[in-house]
């Protein structure tokens, strides 16, 4: 093998002991053969790291790095750290690809000038096998002065999955971009959104090579700590704001995406009303002070509550009720009232 090959795979790993030899298997039989996979055992206790190995004594362009448990973007950093590929591609352990994954996305890249990024659609299937409704995307082109189109034309904010996509690891160096490890949410959008913002191009393809597995419970979906879903929030805030001012957006033209801009606000307001926290009172509304004040623009003019008990709680929120509104919310987590902060499409 070459000392730099084309493409750099990379591979988080954590606990999917059933899925990992297929997810290998799929990367090892691509007809694009110029690649090397960086396989990052993320603490797993089940058996991972050794397949991780088994795979590595078989194959020369199989790397295994072994770490402490510490969650999926420092395993994806790791990789990063390690590549020394001219591209780099992501793909999650209990997934897999087709044969011409690797192939269809480094011929998109290359048939362009300049550093861009590619994203194909998928193929979605449940755990059992059974098919799901696919991602399909539209065959189109845009320059750096465009990319701004596909948010109202396109919705790329839905596009914010780290797989089945293409990154030019120049690019990933030259601007020390990197996946949040301070944040648990929307980490793989944001870092596609800082990406972008470097990009020579945007090319979205209807190709579906990768092959994303669907289970009923995901990480996703848990709350973290008010400090880990509020920062993720400030920082989406503020790539948005730098989004709309690089490709001159308007305001109109970002409905969905400030709506996901809005999930990780969500979660922070019901962060410190897990059932499994014990937070200080104190340290509650101080937190919710912190937002409202920090955040009151984007509070008032976009966060649209659907349900009548969401709606109370902006009421009480927008007057400076902070101690009020803790009662209120602490009250609808003892009488086990489900639907609170929710946005209008569940957005988890």
């Amino acid at each position: 093998m070459k000392e730099e090959p084309i493409i750099s795979v990379i591979v988080p790993i954590y606990k999917v002991e059933q899925y990992l030899s297929r997810c290998v298997s799929s990367i090892l039989s691509q007809t694009f053969a110029d690649f090397e996979l960086l396989l990052i055992d993320d603490g797993s206790p089940d058996r991972c790291g050794e397949i991780c190995d088994e795979w590595a004594s078989k194959d020369y362009r199989v790397r295994v790095f072994h770490q402490e448990n510490s969650g999926v973007s420092v395993a994806r950093n790791r990789g990063l750290d390690h590549a020394t590929g001219k591209y780099v591609v992501f793909v999650d352990p209990d997934d897999w690809i087709l044969p011409d994954y690797c192939l269809g996305l480094y011929n998109l890249q290359a048939a362009y000038s300049g550093r861009g990024l590619v994203i194909q659609g998928m193929l979605c299937r449940r755990t059992d096998g059974t098919s799901l409704p696919s991602l399909s995307l539209p065959d189109r082109y845009l320059p750096f002065s465009s990319i701004g189109k596909s948010f109202a034309e396109n919705n790329i904010c839905e596009m914010g999955y780290a797989v089945s996509k293409i990154y030019a690891r120049s690019i990933i160096e030259e601007f020390s971009i990197r996946f949040d490890e301070n944040i648990h949410c929307l980490e793989d959008l944001l870092f596609m959104y800082q990406y972008l913002l470097h990009c020579d191009y945007l090319v979205l393809n209807h190709m579906q090579n990768y092959v994303y597995v669907k289970h009923s419970f995901s990480l996703s979906h848990r709350i973290h700590s008010f400090e880990s879903e509020y920062c993720c929030f400030v920082k989406y805030q503020q790539l948005l704001a730098e989004m709309m001012k690089v490709w001159k957006i308007p305001a109109g033209d970002m409905v969905v995406t400030v709506n996901s801009m809005l999930v990780p606000f969500r979660r922070a307001l019901k962060s410190d009303y897990q059932p499994d926290r014990t937070i200080p009172r104190e340290m509650r509304v101080k937190h919710l002070k912190r937002m409202i004040s920090e955040s009151r623009d984007v509070f008032l003019k976009y966060y649209h509550p659907v349900f009548k008990t969401d709606k109370l709680g902006k009421v009480l929120l927008g007057f400076n009720c902070y101690i009020l509104y803790d009662f209120y919310i602490r009250l609808l987590f003892r009488l086990n009232i489900g639907p609170v902060f929710y946005g209008p499409k569940h957005m988890y």
